[in-house]
């Protein structure tokens, strides 16, 4: 049996990992939009595509420029 602290240190690196595994897949999606955009020309044209708001394009690809520009 674990104790409580056990379990809640288990539980705040679970959510350390999980929340990493977001913020790289974050910057996948957001590098593979940047492709998308290269490939069709715009990302009105990428989001037709893939059927999203081009709104959710855009801000996935500033929340990548943002973070790089921190970097």
């Amino acid at each position: 049996m674990t104790t409580w602290r056990e379990r809640h240190a288990a539980a705040v690196q679970a959510h350390t990992e999980a929340l990493a595994a977001v913020q790289q897949s974050a910057e996948a999606r957001a590098l593979a939009l940047i492709d998308g955009v290269a490939e069709l020309g715009t990302q009105a044209a990428v989001a037709r595509e893939l059927g999203v708001t081009r709104a959710s394009v855009n801000q996935a690809i500033k929340a990548l420029e943002k973070k790089q520009k921190a970097s």
